[in-house]
């Protein structure tokens, strides 16, 4: 049994599944064009060239399946589309946030952790076992309420 305060194993940060509508609509707009005949008949369809507008769709989807961002007790690995790299926590300065993204600093540079969202440096901290400083909590602000505004009333 493991306690409460033991770091997991491993945490996986990825993007979201609903990504994929984009894949989605990218088919939906190469398909008129990559299946496009000659104009002579409605139901031909022309195998050629324009098939290279279905590789668009298919790059969109190997991307988010593959970018990720995965974290362990040994370390982070970036995953990217093409290619991946692993980092020791030995090697890890400390983490850098400019505007939105997330940076591992490094001894020789840094490298952006895609996937890695603000409110997830807490868990990031807690998953490298002690390596990072521990981040309390973020406290969620909620919009203020609206209310309805009242109407002047109108004499006369």
């Amino acid at each position: 049994m493991s306690s409460a305060s033991e770091p997991p194993l491993r945490r996986v940060y990825r993007l979201p599944a609903f990504a994929y509508l984009a894949v989605l609509f990218l088919v939906v707009c190469a398909a008129p064009v990559a299946l496009a005949g000659s104009g002579a008949k409605l139901s031909s369809v022309v195998v050629g060239w324009r098939l290279v507008f279905f590789v668009i769709p298919v790059l969109a989807a190997v991307f988010i399946a593959r970018t990720a961002t995965i974290v362990d007790r040994d370390g982070l690995r970036v995953r990217l589309a093409f290619g991946s790299h692993r980092i020791a926590w030995d090697d890890v300065r400390g983490l850098s946030v400019s505007g939105r993204a997330i940076y591992a600093t490094l001894a020789d540079g840094s490298m952006r952790l895609p996937c890695v969202q603000l409110a997830d440096l807490t868990d990031l901290a807690r998953s490298s076992g002690g390596r990072l400083p521990e981040l309390r909590e973020p406290t969620r602000k909620y919009a203020p309420a609206r209310r309805p505004r009242r109407r002047p009333v109108r004499r006369g």
